[in-house]
């Protein structure tokens, strides 16, 4: 896997040009970065004031997040996601990544992203996760009072992804079954919308060390060829990380310079005109990794799904307990770990 891009601090990224190539996923040159000379931080700092929003957008294309070329909006029309790209730019690592899973689905993907490993999952109807996830262990391993998690969905079945037993982590999804008046034409399901307010209220009065909000709009617009509506929910899931930055950026000063926001996806989706389908396409094995914030460093490593889970426990100051992460200095760098 190529190189997609890095930054750190306000360096910019590269996005949009014309000298690029995607025979084996995202690749575009960086302008030479701007590194900062260091991130002073302990362990013990890290653990008291970190916090980490992840952002999985389902089935986002990395095209149409990165405004590549192939993305699905016409010239005349904005990027799907400008907020996101700009605060990329701004202070943050945008790199290529790709999915863990046996099979680029749904379920597959979550569990990989939650436990770090490849889980035996090859469909969406897998039986709940049975490792330990990474919500579950940062309940565990943060120090008492301050380990508050939670994670937000919109399509039920990523609870048997979010934890593997019910007990310390708030996990907050709709209910299994059919459409029914509000909720959206597909079952499992409820808006991206509904789900985005709820994560939101809960940031404001819980403050969570780790939040997982996991968005599903867009994947199922695109199951239907419909490219306005997959453009739209990826619109508001630009806003809705806007909102979040805004609400980090009302922390205070200890707190904030140590929180970071990564969007990802589960899978990704088939070339050219297959572009509704995944799981039988290797594109559909291409995602990307975003990073957002002050202790994001940068690098060049390629990136899979399985590292998301130590990478995240770098940026609590954790060593990493489990998983198959091999590229967590991609974003951490050398990030002290108890």
């Amino acid at each position: 896997m190529r190189r997609l891009a890095f930054v750190v601090g306000a360096a910019a990224l590269v996005l949009g040009v014309g000298a690029l190539t995607f025979s084996s996923g995202p690749s575009v040159e960086a302008l030479p970065s701007v590194k900062r000379s260091s991130f002073e931080v302990t362990a013990a700092e890290l653990q008291r004031h970190a916090r980490v929003i992840l952002v999985t957008l389902d089935g986002a294309r990395w095209q149409d997040v990165l405004d590549q070329p192939g993305a699905l909006r016409s010239t005349s029309e904005p990027p799907a996601m400008p907020k996101t790209l700009e605060l990329v730019r701004q202070n943050g690592v945008a790199l290529a990544a790709r999915t863990s899973s046996a099979i680029p689905l749904s379920l597959p993907g979550y569990q990989a992203l939650a436990t770090g490993r490849q889980t035996p999952c090859t469909d969406n109807d897998c039986e709940r996760v049975a490792l330990e996830t990474v919500a579950e262990a940062l309940s565990r391993r943060l120090p008492a009072g301050s380990n508050t998690v939670a994670v937000f969905a919109s399509w039920a079945r990523l609870a048997f992804a979010a934890t593997a037993r019910d007990g310390a982590v708030l996990v907050d999804a709709p209910p299994r079954g059919p459409p029914h008046p509000g909720s959206p034409p597909w079952e499992d399901a409820r808006w991206d919308t509904e789900t985005a307010d709820r994560a939101l209220a809960y940031w404001r009065t819980e403050r969570p060390r780790f939040m997982h909000l996991a968005l599903l709009d867009m994947d199922e617009f695109a199951h239907r060829r419909d490219v306005a509506g997959t453009l739209a929910a990826l619109h508001a899931a630009d806003d809705v990380i806007s909102r979040l930055v805004d609400e980090v950026k009302a922390l205070p000063a200890a707190e904030r310079r140590l929180t970071t926001i990564l969007v990802t996806a589960d899978h990704g989706r088939g070339p050219g005109r297959l572009w509704p389908a995944h799981g039988a396409y290797a594109a559909s094995r291409d995602i990307f990794l975003l990073a957002i914030g002050d202790a994001v460093v940068g690098g060049e490593q390629p990136v899979e799904q399985v590292d998301v889970r130590p990478t995240i426990e770098r940026l609590f100051g954790l060593s990493v307990e489990a998983g198959e992460g091999h590229a967590i200095g991609a974003i951490v760098g050398s990030l002290p770990a108890s």
